[in-house]
């Protein structure tokens, strides 16, 4: 049976030290953007400065960045004395361009975390080589309340080098998942903020 082609960004599955995932995210605030929407299951990079509360700025990042980590939620409203009469929206799993100063995101900053995350069209396993990311800067087009989830997949072939961002540990287990185009591959960080790069 062939894998069909449904983008949802980076999952996190467990940790390469073969400890348990601990589902803990890191709070940081995203400044307004115009250029880049956010959605569960992108990847982020550090951004110089912080909010007025502290809080640091994280930013979208490209397929070169060092990356900090992947968005697990976003905050649906800040606390304050009271949240009476506050308008929760539940529903919104994204955050769209320009949406204002200082939306808060939590973010899986553990460069240990394995994440499942689906291949491009000429994908095979590739097991233990580097896989390159594509990251859509405004996911306007593809994001609503049916399907919230970051369009961000990776490459496999000869374009990812010992610099690529990911390295392939494993194909995501599961029947409806065989290796070809479309699978879900097992990523973990081979870049990342707090972790020396792969054959550095």
């Amino acid at each position: 049976m062939a894998n069909v082609n449904a983008v949802t960004g980076l999952s996190p599955v467990g940790t390469i030290t073969g400890a348990p995932f601990n589902e803990q995210g890191v709070l940081y605030a995203i400044a307004n953007d115009a250029s880049n929407t956010y959605a569960i299951g992108d990847v982020v990079k550090s951004a110089v400065g912080n909010d007025a509360n502290g809080v640091p700025l994280v930013t979208k990042a490209v397929a070169a960045s060092v990356p900090l980590g992947v968005i697990a939620s976003i905050r649906v409203a800040n606390p304050g004395v009271s949240l009476q009469g506050t308008n929760l929206n539940l529903a919104q799993l994204w955050i769209g361009l320009s949406a204002g100063s200082y939306t808060y995101v939590y973010v899986i900053t553990d460069p240990a975390v394995i994440y499942s995350v689906q291949a491009n069209a000429s994908a095979d396993a590739k097991v233990g080589a580097t896989a390159v990311p594509t990251i859509t800067a405004d996911q306007t087009s593809t994001l609503a309340q049916s399907s919230p989830f970051s369009s961000t997949y990776v490459t496999c072939d000869s374009s990812a080098t010992a610099a690529s961002m990911f390295q392939v540990v494993g194909l995501y287990q599961e029947p409806s998942n065989v290796p070809g185009a479309y699978n879900n591959v097992l990523v973990k960080f081979n870049k990342h903020q707090y972790l020396q790069a792969f054959g550095a």
